[in-house]
Parts: C-alpha cells; structure tokens; sequence
C-alpha cells in the first residue's frame, strides 16, 4: 500500500507515502474535529458527526452512509480485519488538549 488515509475536522484525504502528494480529498456531509477511520480493503470507512461512511480508498467517492439512529455523538472506534487503535490514542490526545486549556483560561481569570 503507497497510500496513508487521515481524517481531520470532517474531512478524509488520501496521502502518496512516497512523495507527500495529496492524492484526494473528501468532505464528509456530517462534520467534527474528530474523524476517525480505518482502511478495509479497497475502503476507508470513517465516523464524523455521528454518520459512519464507506469511501472508494482509490478516489474518495463516498459509497454508502450510516447515520447510526439513536446513538448519539462520541468518540468511536472502528476496528476492521486491519484494526487499530489510532482512534483511541486521539480521543485521549484531544482530551488531555480540551484539559490543558481550560486550566490556562481559568489561570487567566485569576
């Protein structure tokens, strides 16, 4: 595989390893700061806003879209046959971020 998948504030991109290129972009309909996602195959599938999506992992073209009803919007982790943990360890990155800040604007009060 020459290609590393990223998603960031509701978008999906496509990188070249080998030159940094961007190959593709996609926006996700239903946007947050966190996208999570994992390639399966010949798909990325990604979480954003609440909505699970299936994209082309050669052109970005979204597939198919699951709104997952009823479950509301937090962290998700998607585990496939290649699974990762690269969701959990930004879940934790983003939280320790959001603590981090409101120390420093409840120092800057005082």
């Amino acid at each position: 595989m020459n290609y590393i998948y990223i998603g960031m504030a509701g978008h999906i991109a496509c990188i070249d390893k080998s030159t940094g290129n961007e190959i593709w972009r996609t926006k996700l309909k239903k946007g947050s700061s966190l996208t999570n996602l994992v390639r399966e195959g010949n798909q990325v599938i990604a979480y954003s806003g609440g909505h699970l999506y299936a994209l082309n992992a050669l052109t970005g073209n979204i597939q198919w879209e699951n709104e997952l009803k009823g479950l509301g919007y937090s962290y998700c982790i998607i585990a496939g046959s290649e699974q990762t943990a690269g969701a959990s360890a930004n879940a934790s990155a983003q939280q320790t971020a959001v603590a981090a800040g409101a120390v420093v604007a409840t120092t800057a009060a005082t």
